[in-house]
């Protein structure tokens, strides 16, 4: 019996045969580690042109996968022990912990969305989860469960040698370092003299410096959740300062008829040094309304009357939370407007 066992629901049977028929999931397959078994929804239609989707309820462009052909096609493939996997762009995003995790599974099946989707209600009692490789639509699931079928494959137990899975990227939530090989010198690059030094120890700082640095640059959002010492941790880069505003984006903003305050929301920038910088511009200031900047009491009260809180209230008229809540305060002491 295999370490894993995966079976495809798709549409297009074919298109699975010369992806997994080359490299490690082929090699994975002859040595008996992974079973993969790729089948035709329509195998499991009763009328005689096995039709399979239909017009959605409701109206709308699209068809949808009919619920009693693939519910059929599931239970007949997840037997006792699948677990059951949706390929949805609306599904929760696909990463290395997850490919992780799926790998411990011993049977998966795989079902490859197509068309507008399937009936919701096979999702609601035979789907385990919904996965996305991405924030992005394909034709049909069928390349996004190739993707997952060979990240996961890639982590059983037998595929690949275990020291290759050790610091590759997103193991620790670090991309992976640089690598090098020979000849030592490349049209005028040479290889780190860490590299040629042969010491272990000094290699592996150097690796783990390199990964967290190129971390740091490329994805900066993964360092959050990486396995970092206190002492690594402390010596991470600043984060970039925002890109300095040019002049001539202020005066487009503020000519169009926009106030000072919301352009400083928008820039992150203050409502002084807007003013500042378009009076360095040559560009005359409207003056401020009533004596008063940003928005009146009854213009607060009323939007939040909505339900929106304090700080959503600053971000919707540019302007401070303190400003807010002066305006609440002087609407509170005028009483009911009338």
């Amino acid at each position: 019996m295999s370490d894993l066992r995966i079976d495809v629901m798709t549409l297009f049977p074919k298109m699975f045969e010369s992806p997994f028929a080359e490299s490690i999931v082929a090699r994975a397959r002859a040595a008996g580690t992974l079973t993969l078994a790729v089948r035709d929804i329509r195998e499991w239609a009763t009328d005689r042109h096995h039709v399979v989707d239909d017009a959605p309820y409701g109206g709308g462009a699209g068809m949808v996968l009919k619920p009693e052909p693939l519910t059929r096609a599931i239970r007949a493939a997840r037997g006792d022990d699948g677990h059951v996997v949706l390929m949805s762009a609306q599904g929760a995003l696909f990463d290395q912990s997850a490919a992780r995790r799926l790998a411990k599974e011993r049977h998966l099946v795989i079902v490859c969305g197509h068309y507008e989707g399937i009936d919701e209600r096979v999702i609601e009692k035979d789907v385990d989860e919904e996965l996305s490789i991405g924030d992005f639509v394909l034709t049909g699931g069928e390349l996004a469960a190739m993707v997952v079928i060979d990240a996961v494959a890639r982590l059983v137990p037998g595929v690949i040698e275990a020291e290759s899975l050790e610091h590759e990227s997103h193991t620790e939530g670090l991309l992976e370092g640089p690598h090098y090989t020979r000849p030592v010198e490349h049209e005028g690059k040479r290889v780190p003299a860490v590299l040629l030094s042969g010491d272990h120890a000094a290699i592996t700082r150097w690796r783990r410096a390199e990964a967290i640095r190129r971390t740091a640059e490329r994805r900066p959002e993964l360092l959050d959740g990486a396995a970092l010492t206190p002492a690594e941790r402390a010596r991470l880069p600043r984060a970039q300062t925002r890109a300095r505003v040019a002049d001539a984006d202020l005066v487009a903003a503020y000519t169009s008829g926009v106030g000072s305050y919301r352009i400083a929301a928008r820039f992150g920038i203050s409502p002084a040094t807007v003013r500042a910088r378009l009076r360095a511009a040559g560009v005359r200031l409207r003056p401020p309304r009533g004596g008063q900047r940003g928005p009146t009491a009854n213009e607060v009260v009323r939007m939040r009357a909505t339900g929106l809180t304090v700080r959503e209230l600053a971000r919707h008229f540019g302007v401070s939370h303190v400003t807010i809540l002066d305006r609440l305060k002087k609407a509170k002491k005028s009483g009911p407007s009338r």
